[in-house]
């Protein structure tokens, strides 16, 4: 897939650095923009690929881009020529409500394309970070949501913690209070360490980030996938995947509970895992045939 590297800049400044890829001739009507999930970037995935290359077939442009959360640990810059410094980022320090910031600017850079509407797609917890945006900024500008394997945040957590996960997020908030809200929290590792401001903002207000609480069944609180008025595409691999119960169930509950949604589309793609190895072209098939030119 040929195409263009470029770099973006946030309202508070970050700088961003991510892939474009076109049709060839005049701007698209529409984008797919896509938001990797934690510890991830724009270009970690196969399946990016794969979509990318199916999208711009469509009629589409396309564009992935790494957020201030990329990999581990990574250095972000901030500012110009001498006055450039370094950010320290990566999922270790990402603050989840700075997400906005980030898909914010890369929609801005497809508007500043030419680009009238677009569709906003999230791998894991980038699902998380696009129905916050979607619901938090009201995008006009969005013509559909893809959530590609949508990480149940705080059952996958708890699933893995090895004692309850409201007493690390005490142990966290005190850490912040203190001033030291950089500190690593070894215990509260799942992907990757967490900051103790990384813990807070990830799990210490659960209206922000458990989104997709399915754990819980049709007793979650839905109500930021409820209040979503653009068509959806929800899809999940069948194996390993970042649920804490069957994937079908947790389609059915996605479609159920997406009450404002003019159209909801599930897929599960049979023997995919949650970065679908092997089993790329399936997903991509599937998101080209639900976004439109």
């Amino acid at each position: 897939m040929n195409g263009e590297l470029v770099r973006i800049e946030t309202e508070d400044g970050v700088e961003l650095v991510g892939f474009y890829a076109a049709p060839a001739g005049p701007p698209t009507r529409r984008a797919v923009l896509h938001v990797h999930g934690m510890a991830g970037s724009f270009y970690e995935n196969r399946f990016v690929s794969d979509v990318g290359r199916a999208v711009v077939a469509k009629g589409l442009s396309f564009f992935t881009v790494n957020n201030r959360g990329h990999e581990f640990v990574s250095e972000n810059l901030r500012g110009r020529g001498e006055t450039t410094e370094s950010v320290l980022g990566g999922a270790s320090w990402e603050l989840f409500d700075e997400s906005v910031f980030d898909i914010g600017a890369a929609a801005d850079f497809l508007t500043a394309r030419g680009h009238e509407g677009i569709y906003f797609e999230g791998h894991s917890l980038g699902c998380v970070k696009v129905v916050h945006y979607l619901t938090e900024r009201r995008d006009p500008r969005a013509v559909g949501a893809v959530l590609i394997s949508p990480a149940d945040m705080l059952g996958i957590r708890m699933e893995n913690s090895a004692r309850p996960l409201a007493e690390i997020v005490a142990d966290a908030r005190r850490l912040v209070a203190a001033g030291q809200g950089d500190t690593l929290m070894p215990e509260a590792a799942y992907v990757v360490p967490l900051s103790a401001a990384t813990v807070v903002s990830l799990y210490g207000d659960p209206a922000t980030t458990d989104l997709f609480p399915f754990r819980l069944g049709d007793r979650g609180d839905y109500r930021r996938l409820a209040s979503l008025t653009v068509p959806l595409l929800v899809a999940y691999g069948t194996v390993r995947e970042a649920v804490t119960i069957p994937v079908q169930e947790a389609l059915g509950l996605a479609k159920r509970h997406a009450a404002s949604s003019p159209r909801v589309e599930t897929v599960a793609v049979e023997g995919g895992n949650h970065t679908y190895l092997g089993h790329e072209r399936k997903l991509a098939r599937a998101v080209a045939a639900f976004v439109e030119a």
